[in-house]
């Protein structure tokens, strides 16, 4: 599996990012962007902006209607249109900001549609000098990561598990994840390569990951983890529990700073209490068994076709670039375990190459969907 940071070093990063990140709610028409080499989102007349993250572009072109491709298109232009003397989108205070004769195509593509939004109003979360995301007013803000990583570390002291079994953690811009495998959930996969020939047994152990965003990217998520000691492989199992970030209108000082609302703390205290039930649903050893049944299974599912036209195959389904491709089949490869748990871990072993944290995790999940095909899905694989 993909390492991240060790536990003290999260758990010391979620409490600097609590501290440093600031929320603000804005209406549409009061934000103008302003691009220089990087592009800034001015939040207000009084100019205060913050430069904007990728996360937060994919936001707006989102938010405005704009195809992502065509937006990324135009900022990285350099054409420039003539503007009025009189500022930009009424921004009178802007106008020092543009002394130069002419402003860039995207500017004026992006505040113009942001001026015709009028009032609405949207929920800009900020770290680091960095707009992160741009999100509706609706999203809240007390389901964050380290409210979300106390209340499981208690979880885990009230289950008996002890620090240790967090093996891997970490924090992105996109997601906070724990991987935690308990000691008490664990079964024996017996492989055959076709010809009754039993290789070594692989033991495999259970638990669960959890992922949550703050940035918009997805629910609170809790599903049952697996890892292969042999070769710590992890992959995770596709069902999943999930909390959405949705709840009360936000309202705001005539600053834009959030008001707190006991309503709404009171709504997301609820809603991370429901993590227990999760987790303990995870950690279920029924549940666990009749997925283990499912590996088992898929061990005496083979390949029957071209290995590579099956790789490739997996790849389409799954949305695999090259690189990652290249990987699978040379794992495949090696692994000489042409059966559906010898891809699934080929996948998963993948993962663990990657540098890009989140996309390793989105691998070992691609590595738990691979188990659950049903016959005729797999057979384009299978029997490619």
């Amino acid at each position: 599996m993909k390492q991240g940071r060790p536990l003290p070093e999260l758990a010391a990063e979620l409490e600097r990012q609590a501290n440093a990140k600031q929320d603000y709610l804005a209406e549409a028409e009061a934000m103008c962007l302003r691009s220089n080499g990087v592009s800034r989102l001015v939040l207000d007349e009084a100019g205060q902006d913050y430069q904007l993250a990728e996360i937060a572009h994919g936001q707006i072109a989102d938010y405005l209607g704009i195809p992502k491709a065509f937006y990324d298109r135009l900022r990285g232009e350099t054409s420039t249109l003539r503007i009025p003397v009189d500022g930009v989108n009424g921004h009178d205070d802007l106008r020092g900001s543009y002394e130069e004769p002419d402003t860039p195509l995207f500017d004026v593509m992006v505040n113009t549609l942001m001026m015709g939004k009028g009032t609405e109003r949207r929920l800009v979360r900020t770290l680091d000098g960095k707009a992160r995301a741009f999100l509706s007013d609706s999203f809240n803000p007390d389901i964050d990561n380290i409210d979300v990583f106390t209340v499981v570390a208690r979880i885990l002291l009230e289950a008996g598990l002890s620090p240790e079994t967090v093996v891997s953690c970490e924090v992105t811009e996109r997601r906070l994840y724990l991987k935690v495998i308990s000691p008490a959930l664990e079964a024996i996969i017996r492989l055959g390569n076709g010809n009754g020939y039993l290789k070594e047994p692989q033991v495999v152990r259970a638990g669960f990951v959890l992922m949550n965003s703050e940035v918009g990217l997805g629910s609170l998520i809790v599903q049952q983890y697996v890892c292969v000691l042999v070769c710590t492989n992890g992959l995770i199992r596709e069902d999943a529990y999930r909390q959405r970030h949705l709840g009360k209108t936000l309202q705001s000082d005539e600053d834009g700073g959030i008001y707190r609302s006991d309503t709404r703390v009171a709504d997301a205290r609820a809603r991370l209490l429901k993590l227990r039930d999760h987790i303990a649903d995870a950690l279920d050893e029924t549940r666990f068994r009749e997925f283990t049944a499912r590996m088992q299974e898929s061990t005496e599912v083979r390949i029957t076709g071209s290995v590579e036209k099956g790789v490739e195959a997996t790849a389409r389904r799954f949305g695999l670039i090259q690189h990652e491709k290249d990987a699978v089949l040379r794992n495949l490869i090696e692994g000489a375990d042409l059966s559906m748990w010898g891809l699934s871990n080929a996948v998963t072993a993948a993962a663990s190459t990657l540098k890009d944290y989140d996309r390793a995790t989105e691998l070992e999940a691609i590595g738990g969907r691979i188990l659950s095909l049903t016959p005729s899905e797999a057979r384009d694989i299978l029997a490619a």
